[in-house]
Order: structure tokens, then sequence, then C-alpha cells
């Protein structure tokens, strides 16, 4: 095999976002406060933040649209990026909700009168729907567009319908009904003034429906106006800031935090370099590879609190990122019984990942904000002087250093230790920790470069943890098509057409796995903030169980379901070897270059040891290409990642399917029909021809991706 020097084997960017699944995936996790935006504007390299609005500031914002960066030191100059735009449908019902919540509590504490309910409708409470305390969206930016006026023109026909049509009759009834299970009276309200909306004619709402979708209308034209038809298209997109063909204008656009466009948007990759520092030390790292790593901010803890629960979903959504490694921020500013609960359900997660389905991901967790644990334990052992002052410094920093050291021990006792890891994401270059911290390897946490080592680091060792076995160093390969994979796997669905038949009838026969998933139409009525959460999980790959007194109950997980069902029948990739089910093929690759690969896969010159000469050449390179990438998959941990990643794109992660679902889902007026309808869907897909095309492209495209991590394309 021919070594090449590649680092200056120049790339576009453009071509560095087409070859991003064969970079090594790092997805980070992390709380609100924690310093993932800090991360985010620290990787980015100095020509292109200043134009993104994002880890700059006290309060710095990350855009709440999951954003995916893909960093390669060999695209070919620091202006240049590359942007691709995934759109989804307007997500009206994120709106919806909060109108409703709003509407509900305001109609309640107006008597359940419309004039009043109208009259307390102000700009105050029109803000509430704007800028959510949850902040899944932003609409403040678009104020102007949205008319108060129209809308309480628009609720005052549903306000008359619902006080017409017996609201407070019905709703001492239903109290009444429930008077054994102590129901509050706002809850009971609640329940019929959702029942009785759903239930209204559409022509009372129509003029509702019709405010709600001009929002969407006034997001998709500003969207289109600012980055232009091809983008919003899904195509991948070149820009410079040097030239006039609006590259800092995208950069403003796409990552303003406060721009509406998480409506429309369902996620964005950027490929550019790096900032140098993180080049340079690559390189004095790692000589012999060129510097190239994917980063994405999976938005899983970023606007919520931090708990137990919390860190376990969001751990198992980074997951469904094809995440290769993941990387946890903690802040040392949180409390330290928050800490260790975090810590330790991030280990248990790890441990029934691994128990239940092999999956053996790296997790590293690094706690953050070292300097304000810093300043906070030296203002403890001040002894009463005014001034804290550099001698203040000298003499406490190595006991407070040793505290801050055992507190993280402490929290992280059950992790690797190499897993583990603290530092600063603020740098002041003259500060007293710095100078206390002079001739101390320590002083390293404080500093950037501390950052940028780690990062380094992670990078490479995620990079090794995607190769074969026995193989040390990705191989650098010329192809024939540079943008497309080296190698290329293709499933027979005929081959394995009675594991796929097996699971079709369980899926839609078998009554105890029907009725899992399906509702039943003796299941109550389900409440909407249930559905709408169940939604909003589907999306990420987790489920949803509801715990509700007076509504119905389920407790679904379509990626847990198609997980069980995919182990069920493909126990390990032997299913697939002995029914000769899967093909590598290499026609991007030369013969000469092929058999170079191979080769070195190998380790030994003699690739036609053992078999008929009379094969010829490339049967023969084929033959053993087959047999390498057999071994691969038979690892345990390689084989769970599989079908982890093609269990959540069977449940919503391929793009027809994600298509179809969120039709559904959107397009079905009430919550609770909604759900009875996407749910009896999924047995319909289930049942389809689709579901073994679906099934069988996205077996392809994750071996597909997952083999060729070992190959950097030159």
């Amino acid at each position: 095999m021919k070594f090449y020097e590649v680092r200056n084997n120049k790339v576009t960017a453009l071509s560095a976002l087409k070859r991003k699944s064969s970079a090594p995936q790092l997805v980070v996790v992390a709380p609100s406060g924690s310093g993932k935006s800090t991360l985010i504007y620290l990787l980015m390299n100095h020509r292109l933040i200043p134009y993104m609005k994002i880890g700059i500031g006290e309060k710095s914002q990350n855009t709440i649209i999951p954003c995916e960066f893909c960093f390669d030191e060999r695209i070919v100059d620091d202006e240049t990026f590359a942007v691709q735009i995934i759109k989804k449908d307007y997500a009206s019902k994120d709106i919806h909700m909060v109108v409703l919540t709003v509407l509900m509590d305001l109609f309640g504490r107006n008597d359940c009168d419309t004039e009043d309910t109208i009259e307390a409708f102000d700009e105050k409470v029109l803000d509430q729907i704007l800028e959510p305390e949850e902040a899944h969206y932003h609409l403040n930016q678009i104020k102007d567009d949205i008319s108060l006026g129209e809308l309480l023109d628009a609720l005052i026909p549903i306000l008359d319908y619902i006080v017409d049509n017996d609201f407070k009759a019905k709703v001492k009834k239903r109290r009444d009904e429930l008077k054994s299970k102590k129901i509050r009276l706002p809850e009971v309200r609640e329940m019929i003034f959702e029942e009785m909306f759903d239930e209204m004619p559409g022509d009372i709402k129509a003029g509702y429906v019709e405010w709600l979708n001009k929002i969407g209308d006034r997001i998709n034209e500003i969207l289109n106006n600012e980055v232009g038809s091809d983008m919003l298209e899904g195509k991948m997109l070149q820009y410079s800031l040097g030239d006039d063909n609006n590259g800092t204008h995208i950069l403003e656009v796409l990552f303003d935090p406060f721009a509406p466009f998480s409506l429309v948007i369902d996620h964005i990759s950027v490929a550019c370099r790096p900032r140098q520092e993180l080049i340079d030390i690559a390189q004095e790292k790692s000589p012999e590879l060129p510097f190239r790593f994917c980063i994405r901010d999976t938005m899983g803890l970023t606007q919520k609190g931090i708990d137990a629960a919390s860190t376990k979903d969001a751990l198992e959504a980074a997951l469904n990122c094809k995440a290769d490694t993941i990387l946890f921020l903690l802040s040392l500013d949180e409390r330290d019984d928050t800490l260790s609960e975090c810590c330790k359900a991030l280990v248990e997660k790890k441990d029934e990942l691994m128990k239940k389905s092999h999956l053996d991901t790296s997790v590293y967790v690094l706690f953050t904000k070292a300097d304000r644990k810093v300043e906070n334990l030296i203002n403890k052992r001040n002894t009463g002087d005014l001034y804290i002052d550099e001698n203040t410094y000298r003499e406490n920093i190595q006991s407070v250093l040793a505290e801050l050291e055992s507190m993280v021990h402490s929290y992280a006792d059950m992790l690797p230790q190499e897993e583990v890891g603290w530092l600063s994401m603020r740098y002041l270059k003259d500060s007293y920790v710095l100078k206390a911290l002079e001739g101390d390897e320590r002083k390293r946490n404080f500093e950037p470069e501390g950052l940028f080592e780690k990062i380094v680091d992670y990078s490479m060792k995620t990079l090794r943890s995607t190769l074969p076995a026995g193989v040390k160093n990705p191989l650098f390969v010329t192809a024939i098509e540079p943008d497309k994979p080296a190698i290329q796997v293709v499933v027979d669905p005929e081959k394995i057409k009675a594991e796929i038949d097996s699971m079709q009838h369980n899926l839609c026969i078998e009554t105890d796995i029907v009725n899992g998933y399906v509702i039943s139409d003796k299941t109550p009525r389900l409440h909407g903030r249930s559905v709408y959460c169940y939604w909003n999980n589907l999306i990420i790959g987790l489920g949803h169980k509801t715990k509700a007194s007076v509504y119905g109950n389920f407790s679904i997980n379509m990626k847990g379901l198609l997980k069980r069902m995919l182990g069920n029948v493909f126990a390990s990739f032997a299913k697939f070897d002995e029914n000769s089910a899967v093909k590598f093929t290499a026609d991007n690759l030369d013969d000469e270059v092929l058999m170079d690969v191979l080769k070195t896969l190998f380790g030994s010159d003699d690739i036609e040891a053992g078999l008929n000469p009379a094969l010829g050449e490339k049967n023969i390179a084929l033959q053993r290409l087959y047999e390498f990438y057999v071994a691969y998959f038979m690892d345990e941990s390689r084989f769970a990642s599989l079908i982890d990643r093609v269990a959540y794109d069977l449940s919503y992660g391929n793009p027809e399917l994600k298509q179809y679902l969120t039709n559904i889902y959107n397009n079905t007026p009430s919550y609770d029909g909604a759900m009875r309808k996407l749910q009896i869907s999924f047995k319909s897909f289930f049942g389809s021809d689709d579901f073994t095309r679906i099934f069988v492209t996205e077996l392809n495209q994750v071996m597909t991706e997952m083999v060729n991590k070992a190959f950097i394309i030159i």
C-alpha cells in the first residue's frame, strides 16, 4: 500500500462536506450553561466566527437548530466553507401547543367569558407565545409580521362556540364524574376545552389556522429571500468570505440564535477549516494524518434542566446521531448532588446499553468552568482581607486544585479516569490563576491549548475506534470519484426474505406486539401535551410513557421496538453471512488500488493464499474484501451499532419515512387523532413493501458509512 503525504492534498469545502460520513463523528451533549456554544466558538477558525452569533458573551447562545460542523485541515483556506440545510415542514403544532396552553389558562382566569378573555389577551400574552420559556422556537424577530388583532379576531368565534355549547356545565359534570380522583378544577377545564376545540367544526377554527399558517409562510419567505432556493432544496453549496457570493450573510442568517428558522429547518451541516491552533497540535501529535472530524450538537439537554432521567435520555438521543463518540459537558457550577447524580446515571445507561445491546460507544465527560470553581474556592479561603490578589492565589492554588480534582474524582469515580477531564473555557491572559500556576502542568487546563489538546485527543481516539482490528491508521486511497465511498455495501433482500417476513409478521399480526404500539379504540382520549411530547421524543429516537389519572395512557418506544425485532431475527452478522446476503464492492477503486488496500488490511502481500488462482485477481480481491468485512461486522459491538442505527432509521430517521410521519402529525387536526393515526400508519408501513425497501436502503447506507471510516480519499 502506498502512503501519501496528504496534508498538502487540498480539498474543497464542498468535497469535505460530501465526505463527512467517513470522518470521526463526535456528538456533544450538555445542559444549558455548560459551555457547549463556547466550545463550538473555540473550534471554528478565526475568520468565520465573527459572523456567527454563538459562544459570545456571558449569556452566549447557540442556535436551537441541530448543527453539525465538519472540520478538515485540508480545506483550501480559512475563508471557504460549505453549507447544507435540511428543511422540514413548518412545525405549526409547536406554536399551537403554546397558544392552546396560554388561551386555556387565560380563559379559566377570566371566568370562561369570551369578552373578558379577549380583553386580557394583550401584547404581554402574545410575547409568551412568541418567546416561550422552553425556547423551542423564537418569533420575536418577526413580531411586526404577526398580528395580535388577527389572532384575537380568530379566537373570538372559537371562544364563543365553547361558551355557547355549555362549557361550564360540561366542566361541572366532568368534575362530578371524577370526584373520586380529586382532580383540580383547572385540569378539568383544560380537558373540556381541548375536547371542544378538537371537535368544533373546521370553519370556526379556519381563521386561527390561517393565522398560524401565515407565520410559517412568512418564515419560509424570509429564509428563501436570505439564502436562496438552491439551499432550501437541500443542495450542498460552497461560499467564501472573500468574494461576492454572500458568504458572510449566509453565516449571519443561519447562526443567529434568535431567528425563527428552527420551525422550518431540521438541521444544518457546515464544513470548514478548524482553528489553526488545533491543526498545529494535531500535526504534532499525529503528523501522518490529516486532521478531520465532525462535531454535532444534539440539542438534547440544551434547553432543559439536568437530572438523571434527562442525562440518560440525552445519551440515547446522541446515539441516534450515528455517534462514534459522545462528549458530555458538565459545568462545575452545578450543585454537587446534581453532578454526582448525572455521572451515576451516565454509568448506569452505559452499563444498560452494554448488557442489553452490546453497544460500547465511548463517552468522554468534560467538567467545564473550572475557573469559576477555583474563584469560589479561593473566596472561601480568604481570611478577611478586603482584596483578593495574586498572593492569595499563589498561597492557595495547590490546595484549591487538590480539592477541585477530588470533587471531579468523586463525581465520576465509576467512570474510567482516562475518559474524564476538567478545564476552563474562559481565558484571561494575565489571570491570577495562570500566574499562580507558572511551571505547573495543570496550567494547560486554564489555557485554550488545554481544550485543543483534549479535542485532538478525542478525535484521534474516535478515529482509531472506528478502524478494523489490526488497522492502526486509516488508509489513504485515490478513488475514481473522490466524493463517493471507496467501498460500497449492498444487501440482497431476497436472501433474508424469511427474516424480513418474520419481522413483518410480528409487527403486524402478533397481538401483544401490535397492542403495544397501536392505540386501542378503548383507550380514553389522550392529553395533547402527552402526544406533543411523544412526537418530539420520536424525532430523536426516544419513547414516551404517560401516567395520567383522567386521560388515556400509553408507553411506546418505536425505536426500542424496532431494535428488539431486529435483534430477534438478526442475533449476529452470521445470519447475513450464512445467507450470502451481503456484497462488498469496490467499483470506485482501480484494481491496483484495491489490491494495495487488501494487502494493507491483511498485512500480507500474498492475498491469493488458499484460493483458486483461476478465480482471477479481481474476484480473489473481492472474496478477500468480503472475508475481511464479515469479520469486521462479526464484532459484537460493531454489529450492535449497526442494529441500533438501523432501528432508529426504521422508526423515524429515514427521510422518506420521516416525511410520511410528519405529514400525518401535521395534517391531523387534533393531537389525540394524530397519535392514533400515527400508530396505525406505523402498522401499515410495517406490513408494506416499503418496509423492506427502506430497511435494505438503511442497511446499505449504514454499513457503507461504517466501513468507509477506514479510508481517507485523496
